[in-house]
């Protein structure tokens, strides 16, 4: 039996779910493990937007298709995350911004890791840069193992 994943995702791994890459096939796969029961994908609402900007940068940069946004977006939108409101995150990420030279932003998501006990999975090499001393579980999803699906 698979053990069901808990992991905080961000915006740089969700996006490849959409976006043509090489770790297309790799995101496919983790979020596949969503259908295993107990698996719990936790993002700050905020995902939702930098997704969405995201798209809008490939769209800008004629590579990938502006008729493809609507579906993709309500696909995202379908899909069986833990959000968890900015809010109640906002005083605990600016503080790991201020101490850590990183962005809000991205603070938010490792504030909801504490929150969560869950890792970060990211595609920023910055920010698991920033990070790499500190009491934080920020992993690259590159270097994340993704347990074959039963």
């Amino acid at each position: 039996m698979t053990t069901p994943l808990r992991c905080v995702v961000d915006a740089s791994v969700g996006i490849k779910q959409f976006v043509p890459d090489p770790l297309s096939s790799k995101v496919k796969q983790l979020f596949a493990h969503l259908a295993i029961p107990g698996t719990e994908f936790f993002i700050p609402d905020l995902f939702y937007i930098e997704t969405a900007n995201i798209l809008w940068k490939y769209v800008r940069a004629r590579l990938y298709a502006a008729a493809d946004v609507p579906a993709d977006l309500t696909t995202l939108k379908g899909m069986s995350l833990r959000v968890i409101s900015t809010a109640e995150l906002m005083e605990e990420a600016v503080n790991i911004a201020i101490n850590y030279g990183i962005s809000a932003y991205d603070a938010s998501y490792v504030a909801l890791s504490q929150r969560v006990t869950a890792p970060v999975l990211t595609l920023d090499q910055k920010l698991v840069n920033s990070l790499a001393i500190a009491p934080y579980d920020v992993r690259l999803f590159t270097d994340f193992s993704i347990p074959p699906l039963p």
